[in-house]
């Protein structure tokens, strides 16, 4: 071993590192002719993870919501007096319930039915629940307002849910055509070998 040049020392040194150095270069090449090298998986919201600012936004909805209606049936009151106390904010639950969660939307029952019971119905600024009448309307509208948001948190998962699987079904789609690509160039590439080979 002595008498060996050293430069041919060094070929079988760098032939003995070169196994090594493709077994860590092959995963990244093979990952990325798969396609799923440098791209990481989507990252999956959890349940009820929307960020603070978004739920600020939708609780501002509420309350908003709320105000305006009640607004609009203060302008009406002349006409209606003691007649349709909730029916405004009925509109307000639809609209928070279409662009906030359930916590925005139970939020917008619990105010619409304080200040209608308060202010719209007849005595004017009490709590009146004893009365038959005062306890069949607080029912209707808990009822409608209960109907409004499940119908419309159950159409927003739906919904939400169906983007999810869209979006993933696009992205296996991808994958697949990727690999079916480097599976047709390497048969291409083995082929034009073989043939070189038959020629020469």
């Amino acid at each position: 071993m002595d008498d060996v040049p050293s430069h041919t020392k060094n070929k079988v040194g760098n032939r003995r590192k070169e196994p090594s150095l493709q077994a860590a270069l092959l995963p990244e090449a093979t990952a990325d002719i798969m396609g799923t090298g440098s791209k990481s998986p989507p990252r999956r919201t959890k349940k009820g993870g929307a960020s603070i600012p978004q739920r600020g936004k939708e609780y501002g909805i509420a309350i908003g919501a709320t105000l305006l209606a009640f607004l609009l049936r203060l302008s009406l009151d002349s006409y209606l007096n003691d007649r349709l106390g909730y029916a405004a904010f009925l509109v307000a639950i639809a609209v928070t319930t279409w662009y906030g969660g359930i916590g925005p939307s139970l939020l917008a029952v619990l105010l619409g039915g304080l200040i209608a019971n308060w202010v719209f119905l007849h005595p004017r600024y009490t709590f009146s629940f004893t009365d038959l009448e005062d306890q069949a309307g607080i029912a209707v509208y808990l009822t409608v307002s209960f109907a409004l948001v499940g119908f419309a948190q159950t159409w927003r998962w739906a919904w939400k849910r169906t983007e999810e699987m869209t979006q993933e079904l696009r992205m296996e789609i991808d994958r697949h055509r990727e690999t079916e690509e480097s599976t047709h160039i390497g048969s291409t590439e083995s082929t034009s070998v073989s043939q070189q080979q038959r020629r020469l």
